[in-house]
């Protein structure tokens, strides 16, 4: 049975348009509906719940009872003040962006008071030999068509990150001051929350203060981190962006339950990726064919042409994501093949 997310405004105007970008998006989970009237509001309260509303004045009435409400947001006149709190949302900006804020606010909110606790959790490392801007934004791409229909969680491992994650709400060093309180309290899972940042229905733990803040990362941290996710079940899907190699990252890997390897069709990088295999081998890790699969990626320049910005870059890159999320979830081979190991851009 699908929510109610209603949307109540005098602005007759601005709500009808809105709300019919809204229904234009067919969100899944939602069913939309406009109230320009207070009385048409109250009286629908008194025998429906709402999930979320959505209000466009100054105040809330104070004549409306908030108790069949799960989620009040308010679009808020001053842009200032949609910083200052979760369920304050600008107004007068895009409305694809007003539509990204509500799930996001909303995806958060359920990760605190849900609590619901899944029966598995399945981990994914993403690992270029050589970083670069296609494959942060594959890696960004994946974990977003995977979080539109699993719980996902995506943590970006990165000496240098990049900043356009999370559609720019990335704030502060999140992730190095997680990691801090792991080492030190040897237990992070129950604050692990509050370091999130969200991007729709994705929860995502980025930010570093110093890439050294990664190095300081042991196997036996590693391996305690991944522990306690899988314990705690709160998510089906965590996604590793692992852009440093390092003992810890090595760990993660291992304890995968699958791995791509991202490279570009390219000499050096094949190259590249070539000798990692090579240490792989001395250190008598097998590489199970069915578990470290090749992605190979078109350079930033071969998706999108040069002096590209993300924008152009990600929608580029997207439907190669797409395509293995397809197979991820439903187990569709699609043009990657990977149970032979190939792709749609080249074999492994």
């Amino acid at each position: 049975m699908k929510k109610l997310l209603a949307l109540y405004d005098d602005d007759s105007i601005y709500a009808g348009r809105l709300m019919e970008y809204l229904k234009h998006l067919g969100w899944e989970d939602f069913d939309i509906l406009l109230f320009t009237r207070q009385e048409s509001l109250t009286d629908f309260l008194k025998y429906q719940p709402i999930e979320i509303l959505l209000y466009g004045n100054d105040s809330f009435p104070e004549e409306i009872a908030k108790n069949n409400i799960k989620y009040i947001f308010n679009l808020c006149k001053n842009q200032a003040d949609a910083g200052d709190d979760l369920q304050q949302i600008f107004k007068y900006q895009a409305a694809g962006k007003i539509a990204s804020d509500i799930i996001s606010c909303y995806t958060k909110l359920e990760d605190f008071n849900a609590g619901r606790r899944y029966d598995d959790v399945g981990f994914i490392s993403v690992y270029p030999p050589v970083p670069g801007a296609e494959k942060i934004s594959f890696a960004w791409a994946l974990a977003k068509e995977l979080s539109d229909k699993r719980k996902t969680l995506f943590i970006s491992m990165e000496m240098f990150p990049a900043e356009f994650l999370a559609d720019g709400r990335q704030t502060g060093y999140a992730l190095s001051e997680y990691l801090y309180f792991l080492k030190e309290c040897r237990t992070g899972n129950a604050i692990l929350k509050s370091y999130l940042n969200y991007s729709e229905k994705l929860s995502c733990l980025s930010g570093v203060s110093h890439g050294f803040d990664l190095l300081a990362l042991g196997k036996d941290d590693a391996e305690r981190f991944m522990k306690e996710l899988r314990e705690h079940k709160d998510y089906e899907i965590v996604i590793f962006y692992l852009g440093l190699y390092t003992e810890a990252t090595m760990e993660i890997m291992k304890n995968s339950d699958r791995v791509f390897l991202l490279s570009c069709k390219e000499p050096y990088e094949e190259m590249v990726l070539g000798e990692w295999e090579r240490q792989m081998e001395l250190m008598g890790i097998a590489r199970d064919p069915s578990k470290y699969l090749k992605i190979k990626l078109p350079t930033v320049e071969q998706a999108a042409g040069e002096n590209c910005s993300f924008d152009h870059l990600y929608p580029a890159i997207r439907p190669y994501a797409k395509d293995l999320s397809k197979h991820l979830l439903y187990g569709e081979r699609s043009s990657y093949e990977l149970a032979k190991g190939k792709t749609a851009a080249g074999s492994a």
